[in-house]
């Protein structure tokens, strides 16, 4: 596991920016509900069709979250008996899930946010 904690740089405008337009905490309040539903309806659906390129891409980007964890993350989590093909799966799930949160975005089914 790497032990350098890496945050693309990108990043920072995105944040500084949110910073600078929301007062804090108030994102959430407000966004907060919409996203519950619009989950909880997700996991109540097949995840989104995907090509065998992209879910490939995504079990590859998987590998690659846990060889740049934090040494202290992985090693909690091997200690706590999660085996590294459960951590591989879980950060599956996130992803794929950003995935549909990208593509709902994308077809305006999130567009009250």
């Amino acid at each position: 596991m790497s032990s350098k904690n890496q945050r693309p740089k990108w990043l920072e405008e995105f944040e500084k920016l949110a910073n600078e337009r929301l007062n804090e905490g108030s994102a959430c309040t407000q966004i907060h509900p919409i996203i519950e539903r619009w989950y909880e309806k997700l996991m109540q659906s097949d995840p989104p069709t995907s090509r065998e390129s992209v879910l490939q891409a995504i079990l590859c980007l998987s590998t690659e979250i846990i060889i740049d964890l934090p040494d202290e993350v992985y090693d909690a989590a091997m200690q706590s008996g999660v085996d590294e093909a459960e951590l591989a799966f879980w950060i599956q799930d996130i992803l794929m899930i950003g995935r549909a949160f990208q593509m709902a975005l994308d077809k305006g089914e999130l567009d009250d946010l």
